[in-house]
């Protein structure tokens, strides 16, 4: 018998004499740590800084040659194998780090807890060890499953998904409106799949069964030749003009978690001169313009409704003496509010109409309790608030901490703002001929919220379905690090999977227009100020996420836990 044929596990169950093959060889420490590096190498290089994306398609052809070996993998060299995964979410995400000093600890956590997926996607495979075409074929399904699970657990991470390394090759991506970057992460999964089944073919050549293994390699180029053709399809369809144009305030500005009310105010300052810049040197009439995220407060949140006994008790207020100080903050937000628009139309040039303003916003409410919220404020060319928008997806550790109203005790160890309150459900703002749907931040990076929020107003009697998602945010937070192209390509698959343009306006960080093709139409540099006039165009195309949501992907979901606990306890040999 060759020897490449005695070294290799068999096909399938029953494809050899007994069902089972010779052991392959067991491999050096050293060998099995490269098998370990390479994935982690791989995907830091097809994400940013370098996107360099080809990388991504073999990526995990490693993890599976591991989980295809049929010795025991002792503790250690599974260590080896998390270590790599770590040091890869360490450096993918090490911009958090400049957030606050507290941010820190909660960065390493989240990249040791982000580590484990590769050793379950890993774990999971282990119980077709002895079997690599099953293994190569349920790959992708694991892979994405994997996905599926980290985008809900722990409030849900969608940050660098497989899909992502993709987003710079529009024709690719296309197939983000079947099931989101799901979709894109299968495909390029069967591709790492398929230079498994190679070299597991290479090494069983002289096998009688070994030509089975052409089966993934066939698969793979199947689905990118279909993914080719979709997307070719999709990028051929022609779209609707826009009738809105948007002006989108881009800023440069350091960032502390917690600002004093002088650095507030010029932070105010410099996105209103910003403004009227864009008011006087625009060439046509703006509909709106808008601000990035937080950037509007200055000291003076708008405050909503009435305020209940509840609340007044808690400040030792009387009910009256709150109400009172509720309207009088009120009216000066309005008063502000209309001085800005009143001076904006001293400089508005002849034959232009005022803009509204679309403001990031902090907003309070005293209604049941005292709540505050990350806010987006619609303005009216008269300064009126026409809508608020409450963002329903905060950031664990940013805005919020687990069990912090239970644990009182560490609440002197919390910095001011990580107690906001969670907005309640989707909001429609009618914005010149647009339907917008806003979004604030990481609800961007979240790819469900988005969806999730499209499909609720869908299902609203009278509710006009959004033509346009615009997302206000502040990656000051991150310094000029690769956490903010992250975000943009987060932004990019979203526009995809919604099959609506994505207008975003930051503070350092990605004040871009996408269109419904994910592509990027124009944007300001990182680290740099600058104003985006857009127009974006109407998209009328159907998007399978918004009908089926998630559930494909859900599917993969309940595969990947089954084939973890199948291997874990239902096979031998796992450890």
């Amino acid at each position: 018998m060759n020897t490449s044929a005695e070294s290799a596990s068999t096909l399938d169950a029953g494809s050899g004499t007994n069902g089972r093959a010779d052991k392959p060889p067991t491999v050096s420490t050293r060998t099995w740590t490269l098998l370990a590096a390479i994935p982690a190498i791989c995907l830091w290089l097809s994400g940013p800084p370098t996107g360099f994306w080809p990388a991504a398609l073999i990526a995990l052809t490693p993890l599976m040659l591991i989980a295809n070996m049929d010795q025991r993998i002792s503790k250690r060299r599974y260590l080896i194998l998390y270590l790599a995964g770590f040091a890869y979410w360490l450096l993918a995400l090490q911009g958090l780090r400049f957030a606050h000093p507290l941010i820190v600890p909660m960065w390493i956590l989240m990249a040791a807890y982000l580590a484990v997926y590769p050793l379950l996607f890993v774990l999971a495979l282990r119980a077709f060890r002895d079997r690599p075409l099953m293994l190569a074929l349920l790959s992708p399904v694991i892979w994405v499953g994997g996905e599926w699970v980290r985008n809900y657990l722990l409030t849900g991470i969608s940050v660098a998904m497989l899909g992502h390394a993709l987003a710079e090759v529009p024709i690719m991506i296309q197939i983000a409106d079947l099931a989101g970057t799901y979709a894109v992460s299968f495909v390029l999964t069967s591709c790492s799949a398929a230079g498994f089944a190679l070299i597991r073919w290479y090494q069983l050549r002289d096998s009688v069964n070994s030509k089975r293994l052409f089966v993934p390699f066939m698969i793979a180029i199947a689905l990118v030749a279909a993914t080719t053709w979709y997307g070719n399809y999709r990028l051929g369809q022609p779209l609707q003009d826009g009738q809105t144009t948007f002006a989108l305030i881009g800023r440069a500005e350091s960032i502390e978690f917690e600002q004093n009310e002088e650095r507030s105010l010029e932070l105010f300052h410099g996105c209103l001169r910003q403004t009227a810049q864009a008011v006087q040197s625009a060439n046509q009439s703006l509909d709106v313009v808008v601000w990035p995220e937080s950037m509007f407060t200055a000291g003076l949140p708008w405050i909503d409704g009435q305020a209940s006994p509840q609340a007044a008790d808690k400040l030792e207020y009387t009910p009256e003496q709150l109400n009172e100080l509720c309207e009088m903050r009120r009216d000066q937000f309005l008063f502000r509010a209309s001085s800005i628009m009143q001076n904006l139309a001293i400089m508005l040039p002849e034959n232009q109409t005022l803009p509204d303003l679309m403001v990031g916003c902090a907003v309070v409410s005293y209604e049941t309790g005292i709540d505050g919220y990350n806010g987006l404020i619609h303005l009216d060319s008269e300064g009126k608030v026409v809508q608020w928008y409450a963002k329903n997806h905060l950031v664990m550790f940013g805005e919020y901490v687990p069990l912090l109203t239970s644990l009182p005790v560490i609440k002197h160890w919390i910095p001011d703002g990580l107690g906001l309150s969670t907005g309640k459900g989707a909001a429609a703002m009618q914005v010149g001929e647009a339907t917008v749907l806003p979004n604030i931040c990481i609800e961007t990076a979240v790819e469900r919220v988005a969806i999730n929020q499209l499909r609720e107003l869908r299902g609203q009697d009278n509710q006009p379905t959004p033509t346009v998602i615009v997302t206000v945010t502040n990656d000051g937070w991150f310094d000029d690090s690769s956490v903010v192209q992250h975000h943009k390509r987060c932004a990019q698959l979203l526009a995809v999977a919604c099959r609506k343009p994505l207008l975003s306006a930051a503070n350092n960080g990605p004040t871009c227009w996408i269109d419904s093709c994910g592509r990027i139409v124009e944007e300001v540099q990182q680290g740099q100020e600058g104003t985006l006039i857009a127009r974006p165009q109407i998209d009328s195309r159907q998007s399978a996420v918004l009908t089926f949501a998630d559930y494909p992907a859900a599917v993969c979901g309940l595969a990947f836990l089954g084939t973890l606990v199948i291997s874990c306890f239902g096979v031998r040999h796992v450890f």
